[in-house]
């Protein structure tokens, strides 16, 4: 099995790409960083330096990696990014995390595409969030962002199923990674990098159109998505869970 994951030189990427590789799979991985940079890649890791915002540098990484392999069957678009949480919300840097999360994953598929429809066969995986269910304090762009995700591999898997071609869209709690290490608010059944590798990983494997978990976290945030806006309003404009901050 081939695979290639944008951002999987570190963090959950990193992970799930080892689970692949102890099960006989060969793991391209993207990053920006010059390969000089990199370093203590697993072994059965190739990396290719593509920035995520980049379109044509990314679909070059693909069609190396497709050739390096004889094809490539899994594209996880794992790459993304949250910004510092600020009272009011910082414009410039929400535009980052949009051009990140949002036209990164529109990237990956699109260089993932032809070769999926070519083969007459593939698998894209996107990595979205619980926090993208919700408009959350301190977490408009963020938030938006892994909407935006959700939504597009939705439709996706409604398009692509007659083509052979299946979509999993991951949505995760709180990991334990160096992106979360800097929150100073709760993060309530917090889960390891292995731990969520492990679940993403057989999300994968059995197809799954979508992967919502830790599981009381997942339905806590579905319960606030159901709730009317009038109450959920004024219930977040309380933060009472310090989230902005």
């Amino acid at each position: 099995m081939r695979i290639f994951i944008t951002g999987g030189t570190t963090g959950i990427g990193n992970s799930i790409g080892q689970m692949f590789v102890k099960n006989g799979g060969k793991v391209g991985v993207c990053g920006f960083q010059d390969p000089s940079e990199i370093t203590g890649l697993p072994i059965g890791f190739t990396y290719y330096q593509a920035d995520v915002t980049n379109e044509s540098a990314l679909k070059n990484a693909i069609d190396q990696f497709a050739i390096d392999q004889g094809g490539v069957d899994i594209v996880i678009a794992n790459a993304g990014m949250n910004m510092p949480k600020t009272l009011i919300p910082d414009t410039q840097k929400g535009k980052v995390v949009t051009q990140v999360n949002v036209m990164g994953v529109i990237h990956t598929f699109s260089a993932a595409l032809p070769h999926f429809l070519k083969q007459k066969h593939g698998h894209f995986v996107a990595i979205s969030s619980l926090s993208g269910l919700n408009g959350l304090p301190g977490m408009s762009y963020y938030g938006a962002s892994k909407a935006f995700v959700s939504t597009f591999c939705e439709g996706l898997a409604v398009d692509l199923h007659h083509e052979n071609i299946s979509v999993t869209c991951v949505h995760p709690g709180f990991i334990a990674t160096t992106f979360t290490s800097k929150n100073t608010h709760p993060m309530p059944f917090l889960l390891t990098q292995d731990q969520a590798a492990e679940d993403i990983y057989k999300a994968i494997i059995n197809r799954k159109t979508h992967l919502y978990f830790p599981t009381v976290p997942a339905l806590f945030m579905g319960l606030l998505r159901r709730l009317p806006r009038a109450l959920y309003y004024p219930i977040m404009k309380k933060d009472l869970l310090k989230l902005r901050h």
